[in-house]
């Protein structure tokens, strides 16, 4: 699984960070991934990208890209 937010459309509202705290941390004002996200959390990982207000993470699973 490969995890990315766009820094510059974060606004660090902190909802991927609650629904995928093994992949996710507020750092400062901008979510950030972590270095060695969890894979058991790929579906959470997942839904926090399809939860996001403005569409800054995009994760990677199996070849597929998964937008929101």
């Amino acid at each position: 699984m490969t995890v990315t937010v766009d820094a510059s459309r974060c606004i660090g509202c902190g909802m991927c960070a609650y629904a995928a705290p093994g992949v996710f941390r507020i750092v400062g004002a901008v979510s950030t991934v972590l270095p060695h996200p969890d894979e058991a959390q790929a579906s959470r990982a997942a839904g926090a990208a399809n939860g996001c207000p403005v569409n800054a993470i995009r994760v990677r699973r199996q070849g597929k890209i998964r937008k929101k």
